[in-house]
């Protein structure tokens, strides 16, 4: 990442010292006793897992930036380009979690039960991230070295699963606790300064989410059924979204992951694909076909005017051009895809990374500067009301619980769109930025009424199959700031269509595709184990073969 982190990471740094290798893993032995200077604050510590967290998912993180290229969301000339990303969030997310499990053990015995049970249900979240994203890993033996388990057995993710539900249950419990707590969290709590009837409803929304990745595999409508019986129990409101908030850029950098092509000197590595931009004009001949999305200006922020415009020209030849919008392809080749295109690259615009709208005015970012691009301040968005409801409107279509699913799946969309005035609005604020803009609510525009009209007269006239697609592909752009759930959603359902360049694959045009791409690699159903888990670690399995390799919810 090219940003700076918070003022609170140095801090924390001094005083917890947690080793990178999952396997050799050694925590500072930590006095309970409140007056010695030596115990971590809980409040610390949780603040410091929520930012690694999300750090490690979201988009322009290593994990995130990975599974948006492997989702076709963005493109760009790193690993992930061709199939090749390794171990991404790995060490992260363990790091993340042998600090939760501090806050469990620390915030139950200085009876901080609130704390506690937070700490449990982001730790339930963080590993079924992990299980999706790997599948079996180290779970039952992992941070057991107190113990004497210095090699900790990788557990299958089927098992894993259940016991994350059960954790979940713990985590509110915990948070219901009648007990007097010594404190609970307030402003430390980054997600939702302390509101723990918001904690609960992340909680059971994440336990609905789990249900449905599983639900190929799995009889799980007495549960789903009895989690949507209650709506209010669930994320069901703007207000409610369960996100992670970064701020603007100040006396420190604490803007967004994904706003890092803004500072950026060199840029190429987190480009928007061509691929999702041909399916959002309405040019897929397959999905959404004629039907124009009104986010791609929200979306995509054009450093070049369209030839005839005010700033044309590229600075050297380009790989994929559509008027102002400008990028490369998965898998190409040639000079056009590696030379220096900094200040012609379209960029993630104001709603994927807090950047610029695109108002046409196809000014170069390093002609606006760092400061004045955008805030950066989007929030992380691990899960929201529209998310929920796209879960809901997938389990109608699959049969497992009943209900109207073009009535939901129309509330998803106008919940997709009012997540982004939503956010604009309360998070991102566009007019406080060094070069202020004033962005037109999307919701209550008249192309966006158009587009949804459309969506739901082709939902109409499709198959079960086809539904379903929909209801996929409108969630995968909808989570375009989180494609850690697209990659997992693509895997277990088949949605939406992805790019697939032969030979490996069948599809190899876009409307504009001129230029040869290059990728031998199946599509990987996993990633690989950590290099430095397996070398090190005597009960790890060998490396897998990632285009194999399935999670145990795949079908």
């Amino acid at each position: 990442m090219r940003r700076k982190n918070h003022f609170i990471y140095f801090f924390i740094a001094l005083i917890v010292l947690v080793a990178g290798i999952t396997s050799c893993k050694k925590f500072l032995d930590v006095n309970k006793n409140l007056n010695d200077p030596t115990a971590v604050p809980v409040s610390l510590l949780l603040s410091k897992c929520e930012r690694d967290i999300a750090a490690n998912i979201a988009l322009g993180s290593g994990l995130g930036s990975t599974m948006s290229i492997y989702t076709h969301q963005t493109t760009g000339r790193v690993g992930a380009d061709r199939y090749g990303a390794g171990s991404a969030g790995w060490d992260g997310l363990y790091g993340a979690i042998a600090n939760l499990d501090v806050i469990i053990t620390q915030g139950t015995a200085e009876t901080r039960f609130t704390y506690a049970g937070i700490a449990k249900i982001l730790k339930a979240y963080a590993f079924s991230i992990l299980v999706d994203v790997y599948g079996d890993v180290p779970y039952s033996e992992f941070d057991q070295f107190e113990s004497g388990i210095t090699q900790p057995k990788f557990d299958k993710g089927s098992d894993i699963y259940p016991k994350l539900i059960a954790l979940i249950d713990e985590g509110i419990n915990d948070i219901n606790n009648t007990a007097p707590n010594a404190s609970k969290p307030s402003s430390d709590d980054f997600i939702y300064k302390g509101n723990t009837t918001n904690w609960k409803k992340a909680a059971n929304t994440i336990k609905l989410k789990l249900y449905t990745q599983v639900r190929r595999v799995q009889d799980v409508k007495a549960a789903v059924t009895a989690l949507l019986a209650t709506p209010a129990n669930l994320i069901n409101a703007q207000a409610e979204n369960f996100m992670m908030p970064y701020g603007p850029f100040g006396t420190t950098d604490d803007r967004h992951p994904a706003y890092g092509d803004y500072t950026a000197t060199q840029r190429g590595g987190q480009l928007f694909s061509p691929w999702m931009y041909e399916i959002m004009k309405g040019r897929n001949a397959n999905i959404l076909n004629g039907i124009a999305d009104p986010r791609i200006p929200y979306y995509i922020y054009n450093q070049k005017s369209a030839p005839g415009g005010s700033n044309p020209t590229p600075e050297i030849c380009t790989k994929f051009r559509d008027g102002g919008f400008i990028t490369i392809f998965f898998g190409s080749n040639g000079n056009c895809r590696d030379g220096s295109n900094s200040n012609t690259y379209s960029l993630l615009g104001l709603y994927p990374a807090g950047g610029r709208f695109n108002d046409s005015s196809a000014i170069a970012i390093n002609t606006i500067t760092a400061q004045k691009a955008g805030t950066g301040a989007l929030p992380h968005q691990f899960i929201t009301y529209a998310d929920r409801l796209f879960l809901e409107a997938e389990l109608i279509n699959a049969g497992v619980i009943t209900g109207d699913q073009k009535t939901v799946f129309s509330k998803a969309l106008d919940e997709s769109f009012a997540q982004m005035d939503y956010i604009i609005t309360n998070f991102i604020k566009p007019g406080s930025a060094g070069s202020p803009q004033t962005v037109p609510a999307i919701a209550t525009l008249a192309a966006t009424t158009t587009y949804k009209t459309a969506v739901l007269a082709a939902f109409d006239a499709g198959t079960t199959a086809k539904k379903l697609e929909y209801i996929m592909t409108e969630k995968w752009i909808n989570r375009i700031e989180n494609p850690v759930d697209s990659y997992t959603d693509y895997r277990r359902t088949g949605y939406p269509v992805m790019f697939a360049p032969a030979p490996a694959g069948t599809v190899t045009t876009v409307s504009d595709y001129s230029n040869p791409v290059q990728c031998d690699r199946p599509y990987p159903l996993s990633l690989p184990f950590s290099t430095d888990e397996i070398s090190r670690n005597t009960n790890a399995p060998p490396q897998k073969v990632p285009e194999i390799y399935k999670v145990f919810w795949q079908p």
